[in-house]
């Protein structure tokens, strides 16, 4: 006897993200510990989620493929709203290009460098809104803080993509000093 899940799965597309979570981790129970019936069930679910968040991810990837920098950085701060803090690290670099992290870092009132593991935090958030991030050039990975700034080296000073200081300027950030 097999279980029927077409329901479940023809409510994929218009489920949020919470249920879907919740849906793949059930899922993924019943691949470990479920009956027969209920693993090859498990895994149909788990190849219809994943077929949904590829469909998803196309989509907005051909959708964005058009798109100019500062369209691009608008829509990436519009569909995640940026936080009081991600509003203060844009603040803070365009009110100091040409700046070092420590330097913005203490601008805000922080300590370390701070300022650019929360800002390469957050332009990783919405990398995929936005394009790559230039691989770094003194460890393994990727910069993603250099995906919305420059940074000038060896003195490794930060100053905000002309193009992109543009796209906050559309959502009311500005340089005030």
């Amino acid at each position: 006897m097999s279980l029927n899940i077409d329901r479940q799965l023809a409510s994929i597309a218009t489920a949020t993200p919470d249920n879907r979570k919740k849906t793949r981790a059930n899922a993924e129970q019943w691949l470990t510990s479920g009956s027969p019936d209920q693993r090859e069930a498990a895994q149909r679910m788990i190849d219809a989620l994943e077929r949904q968040a590829k469909d998803e991810h196309d989509a907005l990837i051909g959708e964005l493929s058009g798109l100019g920098i500062a369209e691009r950085v608008i829509r990436a701060f519009t569909v995640k709203s940026m936080t009081e803090t991600e509003e203060k690290l844009i603040q803070v670099l365009l009110d100091h290009p040409g700046s070092t992290s420590t330097e913005l870092t203490q601008a805000l009132g922080w300590k370390a460098q701070s300022w650019h593991m929360h800002f390469g935090t957050m332009c990783a958030d919405r990398a995929i809104y936005l394009w790559p991030a230039p691989d770094a050039e003194t460890r393994n990975g990727k910069f993603y803080s250099g995906i919305l700034a420059d940074l000038k080296e060896p003195e490794n000073l930060f100053t905000m993509k002309p193009d992109v200081a543009a796209a906050f300027g559309g959502l009311g950030l500005r340089k005030r000093t």
